[in-house]
């Protein structure tokens, strides 16, 4: 069975390559890995992977600067930074240059899988067998609205209702990519319902309510009318 897509781990600790390594593998993964940013930036000019996950603190040339260098090479290589708690304020201001998401050690894998997820959906690894690009486009982008949104979350209000959001857009994407849109259409409503929730319990900033909600309209448009 071919890998449903190919991830670059570069870490500079080998037990961190080997469990996530094995991980991903074993979910039907293709999976490569560089224990510094030179070996990554080698493996990503050689064969393009669809995902990243780049280690923030390395030696020689840290997760910063290999993340900047990818964009170069090829600015639609996804990216996602792992970091350790203390570097999590780093590990935000690597989204303003071009990481998709940062995940922290100790790895909570169920939040892992869901960024890798959103991640996939980003590279277009979940693309229909019927395309239908522009709809599809609309699912993507509300999916990086809400994962966006929820890194602006504070800790405990991401635990609390960010988790369902994610869980929600993802499902929603999910179905509308593979051709189920009366499915998709039914998590759309829920997710709907969970961004009303979490800004009323204060977790979600309005600023970022209003960017997510845009995305819900976009989609909404983006629909088929009944007949």
């Amino acid at each position: 069975m071919a890998p449903i897509g190919r991830i670059l781990i570069v870490d500079d600790e080998e037990p961190v390559r080997e469990v996530l390594g094995e991980y991903f593998a074993t979910q039907g993964y293709a999976v490569e890995t560089a224990g510094s940013g030179t070996d990554a930036l080698a493996v990503v000019e050689r064969e393009r992977p669809d995902l990243v996950l780049l280690d923030v603190r390395m030696p020689g040339l840290d997760g910063v600067e290999t993340l900047r260098r990818i964009r170069t090479l090829d600015g639609a290589v996804v990216v996602i930074m792992v970091t350790a708690n203390e570097d999590v304020a780093l590990a935000r201001e690597t989204l303003k240059i071009g990481a998709f998401d940062y995940v922290a050690k100790p790895f909570d894998f169920s939040y892992l899988d869901r960024a890798v997820a959103a991640a996939f959906l980003q590279a277009g690894g979940l693309a229909p067998a019927r395309p239908a690009p522009p709809a599809n486009e609309a699912w993507s982008s509300l999916a990086r609205a809400v994962f966006h949104a929820t890194r602006r979350m504070s800790g405990p209000a991401r635990t609390a209702t960010g988790a369902r959001l994610e869980d929600t857009a993802l499902a929603a994407a999910r179905e509308a990519v593979g051709g189920h849109p009366d499915a998709a259409c039914q998590w759309l409503g829920q997710l709907e319902l969970l961004v009303e929730i979490a800004a009323d319990l204060g977790d979600l900033p309005a600023a970022e309510r209003a960017v997510v909600e845009r995305a819900l309209e976009a989609t909404r448009r983006s629909l088929p009318h009944p007949r």
